[in-house]
């Protein structure tokens, strides 16, 4: 038998490997999580694992099923931003009520382990490998995803009810033997089926390995970029020159520029510059974030963004609370999960003292480095117009109908302003910024990347990626001592 090494060893191989595999392990991805579903493939998965695990909990954890209620149930699941829950109409999921336990148990697509698997298949159809290896993968993988998680589901719903048999806390009970422990046996089980699969000769692992080398061979190439673009305008050199031996000398002015990007200092693992600069950094930032904490400061931005808020429509019930450290926002139906809070984070303080500590210590013209603080002000009246909206758009998606009518819709809805507005919001917000201080000759972008070069490079020979600094060129000297004598 013959094997074909395909591994990718050069940095354009494993950029061509990248291109061509990663695209297609999204699109396939896409297809196995929303067209399957589409057709109703995990239907059919949730019925089989509802149905084979109870049969499992009467023939191995010997429970007398003859008290379940099996069939389809309505889905309740607590409201995410006000004190009720969301209804998800008729009876269609699947699951069981047992003869104990008090809450019905609900078997949704995550417990197929099909999520899982379809990550697994994806790997197996791009990885090369012989069609026949990818075949017996193939089987393998779905086997093992039916089996196995069919097998913990089994477990969680005995584990459950033993629990709240012991403890009489049926939320409690749930959250211990399903929601925790499914985090450790969904990570093991990851394992044990990637081990499995590469014996069949599909090397999945190492399809991984490439996607990784080529992507940190992209940040080599990013540093290499900044490293040769990290200058700054140091003086203009002024000096007269003669152009002929008998002509009169002219006066000649160069701009002297140097690049601070410390490559040599990195590598060898000194920290002088790193220290000197963050340092004085940490000091600025720690004195604006502090100002940032004045109560009556966050209750000004709290009043103002409700205003903002209020001018779009939302309604306040009225009551805040404003205490050391923040002002508080309530608006009608929300609960207290959801209520506001403006405090250090949220104003845009934070991001402004840490742009503020970073412009400082990088190296470029005075001028230039003031309009650059100068710009940074802007976060504040992005950040106020963002607060406003997200509590708008979050009181609306709370008293607006969309709860009634289209449940996850509501719930997708509810998760967007959230969470993934003001995610999207800051990350927007710092890449405009690096933006603007670059076309203002501010290198705040290379600053951060020195720092962070610094601490990879040593926690790489830290935990023993790299070579330590003199340990090359120790064990060269070693190597040509011995061949000498």
């Amino acid at each position: 038998m013959s094997y074909v090494s395909w591994y990718p060893n050069t940095s354009r191989d494993r950029l061509n490997f990248f291109l061509k595999t990663f695209p297609a392990f999204i699109v396939l991805m896409f297809f196995l999580y929303f067209v399957l579903d589409w057709i109703g493939a995990f239907e059919f998965l949730e019925v089989l694992v509802r149905d084979n695990s109870v049969w499992l909990l009467d023939s191995i954890f010997g429970m007398d099923t003859t008290e379940f209620s099996v069939g389809f149930f309505q889905r309740i699941d607590p409201d995410p931003l006000t004190n009720s829950n969301v209804y998800f109409g008729t009876p269609y999921f699947p699951g069981l009520r047992m003869g104990t336990y008090p809450r019905t148990l609900l078997i949704i697509r995550a417990c197929t382990g099909m999520e899982a698997g379809a990550l697994l298949m994806t790997l197996i159809f791009i990885t090369p490998a012989k069609w026949q290896n990818k075949a017996v993968a193939h089987v393998t993988n779905l086997l093992m995803m039916h089996i196995g998680n069919t097998f913990r589901v089994a477990f969680h719903f005995w584990f459950t009810e033993y629990l709240y048999k012991l403890w009489g806390d049926a939320d409690k009970a749930f959250f211990y033997a399903h929601d925790l422990l499914s985090k450790v046996f969904g990570f093991v089980g990851i394992v044990i089926f990637t081990l499995v699969i590469e014996r069949t000769g599909v090397r999945i692992v190492s399809t991984f390995g490439a996607w990784i080398d080529a992507m940190v061979d992209g940040l080599k190439r990013i540093t290499w970029r900044i490293q040769g673009k990290a200058y700054y305008l140091d003086e203009v050199v002024s000096y007269e020159e003669s152009t002929t031996e008998i002509g009169e000398p002219t006066r000649v002015e160069e701009i002297s520029s140097k690049n601070f990007y410390p490559k040599e200092e990195i590598e060898s693992n000194k920290w002088s510059f790193f220290k000197r600069t963050f340092g004085i950094f940490a000091g600025i930032a720690i004195v604006i974030i502090g100002i940032g904490l004045i109560p009556q400061l966050n209750r000004i931005i709290g009043i103002t963004t409700d205003n903002i808020a209020g001018a779009f429509g939302a309604e306040q019930t009225g009551a805040g609370v404003y205490n050391a450290l923040w002002w508080q926002s309530t608006f009608q139906l929300l609960n207290a999960d959801n209520t506001f809070i403006t405090n250090v984070v949220s104003s845009g303080v934070l991001l402004f003292a840490l742009m503020i500590g970073v412009i400082a210590v990088t190296p470029a013209k005075k001028l230039n480095k003031g309009l650059a603080m100068g710009t940074s002000l802007l976060i504040f009246p992005l950040n106020f117009l963002r607060l406003g909206v997200q509590k708008w758009a979050t009181w609306s998606v709370a008293t607006g109908g969309v709860k009634d009518t289209r449940p996850l819709l509501y719930e997708n809805l509810a998760d967007i302003v959230t969470s993934w507005l003001p995610f999207i919001f800051w990350i927007l917000l710092f890449v405009g910024l690096m933006l603007l201080f670059r076309a203002m000759k501010v290198k705040v972008f290379s600053m951060l990347w020195i720092w962070m070069h610094q601490l990879i490079t040593t926690l790489g020979w830290i935990v023993g990626l790299r070579d330590k600094p003199g340990e090359l060129i120790d064990s060269k000297a070693a190597v040509a001592s011995i061949g000498s004598e």
